[in-house]
This record gives structure tokens, sequence and C-alpha cells, in this order.
């Protein structure tokens, strides 16, 4: 299974927020290639941003570690110009995000803002605590 995660995901995981242990779970299972991660290249630009009071050091640590763990996704014109033709959309980065599961033919989206995706996401999208009872709760 491809599981693309939502920026907001890998901010649970580094901040300790109210969904982590979800977050850090799901983490696990694709360190352990019970599923395959992925998120886009405009998520590690976001964390950067999102992260920017830390240490530039520490910063990156948590960038190279998150890294280890999941595939990259691209973000290409192509994916650009869909969101772009939709400015009907209220959250343009979540389009943006949208695009790029749906280009590296993710199975589901993982986000803890589920709202967000509902005016346009045409694949699965549900939060951590959701997709762990969908698909591990027998495990």
């Amino acid at each position: 299974m491809k599981v693309f995660l939502d920026t907001n995901i890998l901010l649970d995981i580094t901040n300790n927020r109210e969904s982590s242990q979800q977050a850090r779970l799901i983490y696990l299972l694709g360190t352990k290639k019970a599923i395959s991660l992925y998120a886009s290249y405009l998520t590690f630009a976001n964390l950067n941003y999102i992260l920017r009071d830390r240490p530039r050091s520490e910063r990156y640590q948590i960038l190279r570690t998150l890294r280890k763990g999941l595939d990259v996704l691209p973000c290409m014109t192509q994916q650009l110009d869909t969101a772009l033709a939709h400015p009907d959309v209220r959250d343009f980065e979540d389009l943006l995000q949208y695009q790029c599961a749906v280009a590296g033919g993710c199975d589901v989206i993982v986000t803890n803002n589920p709202r967000d995706y509902r005016e346009f996401c045409k694949i699965p999208y549900m939060s951590s605590r959701d997709f762990l009872l969908t698909y591990f709760s027998n495990s």
C-alpha cells in the first residue's frame, strides 16, 4: 500500500502534537516495510519553514531522519498547472499535496486535517487514527 503523509502528520511526529502517537506508529509501519510511505518535496520545505525557530542543525537532523523512512515525490509542472486550474479550492497547499499523491500513484492520504481534502480529493483520505483503525486494527 502506498500511503501519502500530509505535512501535518510529520509535524505531529516532530512536535509531539495530539496525534503524535498514531503518526509515529504509521511512520514505524513504513520503516518496517508494512506499508510504503510517501511525502512531497514541498513537505520538506514546509517543515523547514515551520520549524525555523529551532537551530538549523536540529532542523536538518529532523528532516534527514524523516527522509529515511519515506520516499519523496516531486512537485512537477503538471501538478502545479492542475492545481492552478482550480482557483475555487480554499487550501492551495493541500491541493498541491493531493496532486503529488495522485501523480505518485498513492492509494490513500493520511492527514489530520481531512476536511481540507474534502472538496477535491478523489482517493481515500483519513486521519492517522482512522487509517490505523481501518487497515491495522486486527494486526
